[in-house]
């Protein structure tokens, strides 16, 4: 009989060891420690106790939750991850959640934000009453909309990162270090940002981006700034205002002004460019609309 938290450790150990990135290790861990509080509650004391239909009900209650299908497929495969480990170990014979089907998952439309949105933002990120934090939020802002960074690749940039033409990525996610181009316009902010950094703090930090404090900025932070940000902003209803949106109008902004695909997928760090290609085709917006009423069939009749 296996304790969960031990072959949990373990298991972060392995994939640490396998050179899993930083935060891809702290997701595994936030995930598997929610699993393991699911079944323990179900009375299933020991990880290797956990059967088939163990894994289907614990599916069945996350769709109760109103969990979406793809946040329970990326649940799961933390779990399979975890019983796969145990195989290779000899700790168990057979993966319980192997044979447990993927959730169909419907692909929802994705509304990047538009030029008027975008000007909103950085316009109201200017307006923070502490200087070096205003222009802190629109530098990080810009960087995010100019080089397509994940969440917790702002949060992790460190100084020794940002060259004098290009900021470097490392251990990303899929284990893809890359270098992005600072843009003339993104440097402008970079210069501005620095000098006030330099001005406003005592002490040095490793981190980019600096909180109010002087230390590495929270991923949840950017969460709550931009929630707040969105009470004072004009954002049309469909789209979603988070960090990711800023992500996704990166690409779309990419492919609007003639970015090849290739050179996208390398710049966002995909695994390959079949993934790039679908996270495209998720994406909608008011240009795409007038594009098709161009082509209409009816309004091009003969």
């Amino acid at each position: 009989m296996y304790n969960w938290d031990e072959i949990i450790d373990e298991f972060l150990i392995e994939i640490g060891v396998r050179g899993y990135a930083e935060q891809t290790i702290y997701n595994y861990s936030t995930k598997l420690i929610n699993i393991k509080d699911y079944f323990t509650a179900q009375g299933i004391k020991y990880i290797d106790d956990v059967t088939k239909q163990d894994v289907k009900k614990w599916i069945a209650e996350m769709q109760k939750k109103g969990m979406q299908a793809s946040t329970i497929n990326v649940t799961r495969n933390r779990l399979s991850k975890l019983f796969d480990y145990m195989i290779e170990e000899d700790y168990i014979q057979k993966n319980p959640s192997a044979k447990v089907k993927k959730l169909r998952v419907q692909k929802k439309i994705i509304y990047p934000l538009n030029d008027y949105e975008i000007k909103q933002m950085l316009n109201l990120a200017s307006k923070h009453k502490y200087k070096h934090l205003a222009q802190r939020d629109v530098t990080m802002f810009s960087m995010m909309l100019e080089c397509g960074l994940r969440i917790s690749e702002v949060a992790n940039l460190r100084n020794e990162d940002v060259l004098e033409n290009q900021i470097l990525i490392r251990n990303s996610k899929f284990n893809k270090d890359r270098a992005l181009a600072i843009t003339p316009l993104l440097k402008k902010q970079m210069i501005k940002y620095d000098r006030l950094k330099r001005r406003s703090y005592k002490f040095k930090s490793d981190y980019y981006f600096r909180s109010f404090f002087g230390d590495g900025i929270n991923p949840k932070s950017i969460f709550s700034m931009m929630k707040e940000m969105k009470k004072d902003m004009d954002v049309r209803s469909v789209v979603r205002f988070s960090p990711h949106t800023l992500r996704h109008t990166y690409a779309y902004m990419q492919m609007r002004n003639c970015c090849d695909i290739y050179t996208l997928s390398m710049n966002m760090g995909h695994g390959t460019i079949t993934m790039t290609q679908n996270y495209l085709q998720t994406l909608k917006s008011d240009d795409f609309v007038k594009e098709s009423i161009k082509y209409s069939t009816l309004q091009n009749l003969r």
